[in-house]
């Protein structure tokens, strides 16, 4: 059995044992329930990365306000 890492976010499968789908219909039931996992899963962490690129961007914002407001000062310092 694989044995994912679960520092990020994925599911250890060792944990979950799939057992083995008697007729299609539990295939069916099996792969859709399985793609439903990784679609939210997936959207979790889209969501997780647009908060860091988001708070990323705004700490950009910060340091270029701080760089422009000392270049400010430093040229009415200057004679």
């Amino acid at each position: 059995m694989t044995n994912l890492n679960t520092t990020t976010g994925l599911i250890n499968i060792q944990e979950y044992p799939i057992r083995e789908p008697q007729n299609a219909q539990e295939l069916v039931n099996l792969v859709q329930n399985t793609i439903s996992q990784i679609q939210d899963k997936f959207g979790q962490m889209s969501d997780s990365i647009m908060t860091r690129i988001d708070d990323m961007g705004r700490r950009i914002d910060d340091l270029e306000r701080n760089i422009a407001h000392i270049i400010s000062q430093t040229n009415a310092e200057l004679p």
